[in-house]
């Protein structure tokens, strides 16, 4: 069973396998899962900044969040590779507006006027073959020789 904190492996049609890290799973929007992308296993990113004291990466793209359902991600053979607690700082990424409602996490701020930030987007929950979509445009299509 996946939890909050996981990083997952995720089957990409051409082969490949996309990286991610589970945000949050909601209770109170049946079992929705929000998470980010960090790229594509085993490709360096060009959107990478690396610290020039350590040589550490500090900035990257992230796709996300994102938003599926836990059975899609069984279904299509997500794998947990590791863990990784979500800072409060992080838990923010989830910040979205559900109906009119503002959430992060599964905790109401306040209605969308009242929180008035307009950087708020829709929580939009998609299926494997939108979310495998977005990973596309985000992180580029594999090309065969």
């Amino acid at each position: 069973m996946f939890q909050e904190g996981d990083i997952v492996e995720i089957p990409l049609p051409d082969g490949r396998t996309a990286i991610g890290w589970i945000l949050h799973i909601s209770r109170q929007f049946k079992d929705a899962v929000g998470f980010v992308v960090f790229g594509i296993k085993g490709q360096v990113s060009e959107d990478v900044v690396y610290s020039s004291t350590t040589g550490n990466p500090v900035l990257m793209k992230v796709l996300g969040p994102l938003y599926t359902h836990m059975d899609a991600m069984k279904h299509y053979g997500w794998k947990t590779s590791d863990h990784q607690p979500i800072s409060e700082s992080k838990r923010q990424w989830t910040k979205r507006e559900v109906g009119g409602g503002v959430y992060v996490g599964d905790e109401f701020i306040g209605s969308i006027e009242d929180v008035g930030d307009p950087n708020v987007k829709p929580m939009l929950a998609m299926g494997m073959p939108v979310v495998y979509g977005e990973i596309e445009k985000a992180f580029g299509q594999m090309h065969s020789a």
